[in-house]
């Protein structure tokens, strides 16, 4: 009888076993193209126009793996690697990181949401990814220009848009209820005896309905000690009006130890002339306080889909900054010499 018994839970047990399922699949993107910049810095003094081969303007390149497994009962596990470079040199990019762009595992339920874990971005990049030009057009890095600290002459963050990356995090992302979303994340600082110390906190609320789309999120990032925090504030939300799509963000940064602040808004829109040709367009308007001056941007772009993988676009953009030299490419564009710079983009992008 022990035997049967045995026999019929093994039999059980293996025929479980052989009904999940599991998937690891390799992705990726790949962004290059030729930039030109208006006034830009010379290395002896005053300035000169340039040009340059750049990679990851439209979206960063980066080679990825993301696996799942279905565990039964509508409960999965799955994990994101994903690694970023640059398509003009081979450099690894943030900073050499191996998988620094993403690197998480965790435990998703159909009804209740995913739990993850890891190297992942906060809610900010909700906002970001959803309703900013630099998402939903080639635009990309012309989108995030206007940076909070542009010329690094404050304390404050400058990835208003697209958020930041949070090692040693803990997510949660709830299923949706009647169209609405919400999520949670902290993200351990990692100091003994200072639990504050390089802590971050984020949340965001998201609601979808037919055509219109809609969030809010907050992230609070302490500094090293624990003693102040950046503080970022952000909301968005887009429509789908026939082959428009008007979008619109407003983001504030603020720096609690010295009370600099920067307040970004945005408006917009994408048009799909045809099924292959998309317009988009965005106005960008930057407001700091303690007497440093305003700054705004004109962004446009064409984009022409040769396939669903692969497509070709013109972006462009002008800065205009009152409180610092001009820096219209996020992460790693050319600053001017000047309160304003141009540039121009011709690229080529495809997915994997």
């Amino acid at each position: 009888m022990k035997k049967k018994l045995l026999a019929a839970a093994l039999l059980a047990a293996g025929t479980g076993m052989a009904h999940a399922q599991s998937s690891v699949s390799i992705y990726g993107l790949i962004d290059l193209g030729l930039t030109y910049y208006s006034n830009a810095t010379k290395s002896g003094g005053g300035s000169a126009s340039l040009l340059r081969m750049d990679s990851g303007i439209a979206q960063g390149s980066r080679i990825g793996f993301k696996g799942t497994e279905d565990l039964g009962g509508g409960l999965n596990a799955f994990f994101t690697l994903e690694t970023g470079f640059g398509a003009d040199d081979g450099s690894l990019g943030q900073g050499g990181l191996l998988f620094g762009r993403q690197s998480f595992v965790g435990l998703g339920s159909k009804q209740w949401g995913s739990i993850s874990v890891g190297r992942q971005y906060d809610f900010m990049a909700n906002i970001g990814g959803q309703y900013a030009m630099g998402a939903l057009s080639p635009a990309g890095s012309l989108g995030w220009g206007l940076h909070a600290d542009a010329a690094h002459g404050t304390a404050l963050n400058n990835h208003i848009y697209g958020g930041d990356r949070t090692n040693n995090s803990i997510k949660y992302n709830s299923a949706k209820f009647g169209g609405l979303s919400f999520g949670a994340m902290v993200g351990l600082g990692e100091t003994a005896g200072n639990n504050n110390a390089g802590r971050t906190v984020s949340a965001v609320g998201q609601y979808d309905s037919g055509a219109f789309s809609g969030a809010l999120a907050y992230t609070d990032v302490k500094d090293s000690t624990g003693s102040f925090s950046t503080r970022i504030y952000g909301g968005g939300a887009r429509y789908r009006i026939g082959a428009f799509t008007p979008f619109g963000v407003i983001t504030q940064v603020k720096n609690t130890s010295t009370s600099a602040k920067a307040t970004t808004y945005e408006l917009g829109t994408v048009y799909a002339l045809t099924p292959l040709w998309d317009l988009a367009a965005a106005y960008q308007f930057q407001k700091r306080n303690q007497a440093v001056g305003n700054a705004q941007a004109l962004v446009a772009t064409v984009d022409y889909k040769i396939s669903r993988r692969t497509d070709l676009y013109l972006s462009a953009v002008y800065d205009r900054d009152k409180g610092y030299n001009a820096y219209p490419v996020f992460g790693g564009g050319i600053q001017s010499s000047t309160g304003n710079q141009s540039a121009v983009r011709l690229g080529i992008r495809h997915r994997f």
